[in-house]
């Protein structure tokens, strides 16, 4: 099938024409059905598996597996800390439930669970898609302000964590097409799935680990054949620092993908498809 002038939510759509739920363990898990590379896929901070499944729709001939994180969606939250240990500790024991994959992708917060679970033993091949090269701490600014504002605030008052307003907002902020479809469906896969976690607890302890860690705390795991895929204007995890690592780590590929920011996998899924099976077959 030609994909190149397929959706991002037509993409989506195959994808759950090809999936289905076959839980690993106590983790809620989807399996998009294929006969060629086994590919793990880590979703980002309060979404689910569903953020990554245009991805997957591009991926036509790859079997790809898409489990919701603790505490996201339909697998239980950790009776410990939300914490990138423990995230890690839960991703290796997934794997060796699953057995081996040919790939394993982490997003955003989901690059931060796969380096945390590298640094801990794992052994994959790896993609980090717009990976958290930098502390959101350290950075700091007015918008790192505002956001931890926010989950001290939400801590007290839930409400505000999920309030369809606040989503908008950070959905607006974040989406960088100008295609008004792409758009629509960046602004509506937010709204149905951006605050798909268990508890407060959760999402607030998952703010902290997100803001505080960076994947170059675990630089001694990524010594393994790794691509990174950053987006040019990207303001949660600026492509300079990306650049960075990638110069510090001579086994490591990246692939910059112009004209969009964090949200490669709702906009530019084709392109981030594409890297991702030339790096998967290279």
């Amino acid at each position: 099938m030609q994909l190149l002038k397929t959706s991002p939510k037509e993409l989506f759509g195959l994808a759950q024409k090809r999936s289905k739920r076959l839980d690993v363990g106590s983790t809620a898990n989807w399996i998009v059905a294929g006969n060629g590379p086994r590919i793990l896929f880590v979703h980002g901070f309060r979404g689910d598996h569903n953020g990554l499944m245009p991805i997957a729709g591009a991926l036509q001939d790859s079997e790809v597996w898409a489990p919701d994180l603790p505490g996201y969606g339909k697998t239980h939250e950790f009776y410990a800390e939300h914490n990138l240990e423990n995230y890690g500790s839960w991703l290796r024991a997934f794997v060796d439930q699953a057995e081996d994959f040919d790939l394993v992708l982490g997003h955003s917060f989901g690059s931060l669970v796969v380096a945390s679970a590298l640094n801990q033993g794992l052994k994959a091949k790896t993609v980090l898609l717009n990976p958290i090269t930098s502390r959101a701490t350290e950075i700091g600014g007015l918008g790192q302000s505002l956001a931890q504002r926010y989950y001290d605030v939400g801590a007290k008052r839930p409400a505000l964590l999920s309030a369809p307003l606040v989503v908008r907002g950070m959905s607006m902020l974040l989406t960088k097409s100008a295609n008004p479809g792409i758009r629509s469906f960046a602004h509506s896969q937010h709204a149905q799935h951006f605050s798909s976690y268990r508890s407060t607890r959760v999402v607030v302890e998952g703010f902290k680990a997100a803001s505080s860690g960076s994947v170059t705390d675990f630089q001694g795991g990524l010594q393994g054949e790794l691509l990174m895929i950053a987006g040019q204007q990207d303001i949660v995890a600026p492509v300079a620092k990306t650049i960075e690592l990638h110069e510090q780590l001579p086994n490591s590929q990246l692939e910059v993908i112009p004209k969009v920011g964090h949200l490669t996998h709702y906009e530019t899924p084709l392109a981030v498809a594409m890297a991702v099976e030339r790096f998967v077959k290279g």
